[in-house]
């Protein structure tokens, strides 16, 4: 499915049925297809629709730029079209910050929100030379490898989900891929994080290098309205990919309990 929205047209893929939508964003380097296995586990009860985000995969470039802004601009853009009206963001690393940014906008549309592994509120702290080597991460297949097993995963992906991770970090628009180490990772939406208010959920992996238990906990968990959390043992960054099924056990598990 392909929707127009004010600055970009994106490829929305879907899966499942319920009166439920769960709306999935993913991370820089990724794509709609990173949610494929966890809406495969979640679409039984609920409409999982997953987004290419504006410069990735199947969707076009932004007209407006790369900002957090911008590209919820894109996200809210696509639920208005839709006509959605009880939605669950689930927001993984950049994807994360992005579904902040939304739902401190308190939209009426929006009931629940899950973060997973997801870019804190404050900037995240990361010297300049390793912002500068993270822009030229995905030129290659050989540098797309070297930081998935190096920085983003800590259980190493295989088969087609490596394939796909791959393929998806390397078709970035290059506008894409330069704007978040550039500009989008310094941004500080701490004060629209703190508006939310909506039931949170926010699943952390033990092992994630990007974005630590520890370094959430510090820019990230003051800003929220008193979230569940939950540590996945052993799992890096790409919580998505390496433990799939454990995330969407957790988020179906949550969402049942807090709806009844």
């Amino acid at each position: 499915m392909t929707i127009e929205t004010d600055n970009a047209v994106l490829h929305v893929a879907e899966h499942g049925a319920g009166q439920r939508t769960l709306v999935f964003l993913h991370y820089w380097g990724g794509s709609g297809r990173t949610w494929m296995d966890v809406a495969a586990a979640l679409g039984e009860r609920n409409l999982c629709l997953m987004p290419d985000l504006p410069g990735w995969g199947q969707s076009g470039p932004s007209r407006s730029g790369y900002r957090i802004a911008d590209l919820a601009e894109a996200v809210g853009g696509m639920i208005e079209a839709r006509q959605l009206r009880d939605v669950v963001l689930v927001g993984h690393s950049m994807g994360g910050k992005i579904a902040q940014y939304l739902a401190g906008q308190r939209p009426a549309w929006l009931k629940e929100l899950v973060l997973v592994a997801s870019s804190p509120a404050l900037p995240m702290d990361v010297p300049e030379p390793q912002r500068l080597a993270m822009q030229s991460a995905y030129d290659s297949r050989a540098s797309v490898e070297e930081t998935l097993d190096h920085v983003l995963t800590e259980t190493p992906l295989a088969g087609m989900v490596r394939e796909r991770a791959i393929a998806d970090s390397l078709a970035g628009d290059p506008a894409a891929k330069t704007a978040w180490p550039a500009v989008a990772m310094l941004e500080d939406i701490s004060e629209t994080t703190r508006c939310i208010d909506v039931p949170t959920l926010l699943l952390i992996g033990e092992c994630d290098r990007v974005d630590p238990p520890a370094v959430l906990a510090d820019r990230l968990v003051p800003f929220l309205p008193t979230p569940e959390t939950h540590e996945l043992a052993g799992i890096g960054h790409l919580l998505p990919l390496e433990a799939p099924v454990e995330v969407a056990g957790h988020i179906q598990r949550w969402l049942n309990e807090h709806r009844g």
